[in-house]
């Protein structure tokens, strides 16, 4: 099967993503350096970078398969801004002693537990089955694991997580393999419904998460230097306001935002595009709407293995004031 996806590394293509920055000093004649992922984020700021296609070069957006490729790039100081997954935002900040900021949340749950059959209606209908899984010691089990054991399921005992390498790997396996059951992020999930009729989506991890915690799951998030951030403090504010903007236009008009995700690289089908979007969950929460939020999933992952948020939760000067 084919996952309609491509690595894009160029000013305007996005993913993961961040991109917060109409952010340039008067004068200068740098773009603005940001590290994004591929992934639902990007697609945020679709109708953004198409409303400046004509204007100078502000951005300069490269796109990387994995977080650990941005991990460095933060920590020399290479780029200004990063959209990495949440957990890997509290990394950096304790990593770099304070030296980056959240600047906002942009993706919240992305996860669904898809299944090629029709055996899986609740999460107790999971007990003693095999789950297809990437993200081995990450967010995507850590994930998995708390809203197992918020059901009363042992993931150590009362269920078999079979890890693999890739969302692909996974997306190929569970789609040819019938009463297969796979934890899987959009827009893989829109890809593998579209591939095999038998498919569907069993459980919305981000609803069950909202049933145990009373919050939203939050995936991805936007970090900044601190130092970028206070230099150029006018035109992040100004960014961020657009980007705003462009995330309504993406969930309200989805069918022109797959369009431009598309021509962007981001998907490479527009039906599947069009699809995807209404479920990637994509947001704009600045660093204060989203302190509440990120801090108890910051407990609760820093509960299960405190590596995965850098040994210790972010305090409170991990939030960047953008008022």
């Amino acid at each position: 099967m084919r996952i309609y996806f491509k690595k894009v590394m160029a000013v305007v293509s996005i993913a993961g993503v961040l991109v917060i920055s109409g952010c340039q000093k008067v004068g200068s004649v740098n773009p603005i350096e940001i590290a994004a992922l591929n992934g639902p984020t990007g697609i945020g700021m679709v109708k953004l970078m198409s409303d400046q296609e004509n204007v100078s070069k502000k951005y300069n957006i490269n796109l990387y398969e994995s977080p650990d490729e941005i991990v460095g790039k933060v920590v020399s100081g290479e780029v200004d801004i990063a959209c990495v997954p949440s957990n890997m935002g509290a990394v950096l900040y304790n990593k770099t002693d304070g030296e980056v900021e959240l600047l906002g949340t942009n993706t919240l749950g992305v996860l669904y537990i898809v299944e090629n059959g029709d055996s899986i209606q609740t999460v107790e209908d999971l007990r003693g089955k095999t789950i297809l899984s990437s993200g081995k010691d990450s967010t995507p089990e850590f994930v998995l694991n708390h809203i197992l054991e918020a059901n009363g399921i042992d993931p150590a005992t009362d269920i078999n997580i079979e890890f693999m390498g890739s969302h692909a790997d996974i997306a190929s396996k569970v789609v040819t393999e019938e009463g297969s059951i796979a934890l899987l992020p959009q827009p893989f999930v829109t890809t593998v419904l579209a591939n095999n009729e038998q498919m569907k989506v069993a459980l919305d991890v981000n609803e069950i998460w909202k049933n145990a915690e009373n919050m939203d799951l939050p995936m991805g998030i936007m970090i900044g230097k601190k130092v970028f951030a206070m230099e150029e403090s006018k035109q992040l504010k100004n960014f961020l306001k657009a980007y705003e903007q462009s995330v309504k236009f993406v969930v309200n008009n989805p069918k022109q935002a797959a369009a431009l995700t598309v021509a962007y690289g981001i998907i490479l089908d527009v039906e599947i595009a069009k699809k995807a979007i209404p479920a990637c969950n994509i947001v704009y929460k600045d660093a204060e709407g989203s302190r509440e939020m990120l801090t108890k999933f910051y407990e609760i992952l820093g509960a299960a293995n405190p590596k995965s948020i850098g040994g210790k939760v972010p305090d409170e000067a991990f939030y960047a004031s953008t008022k």
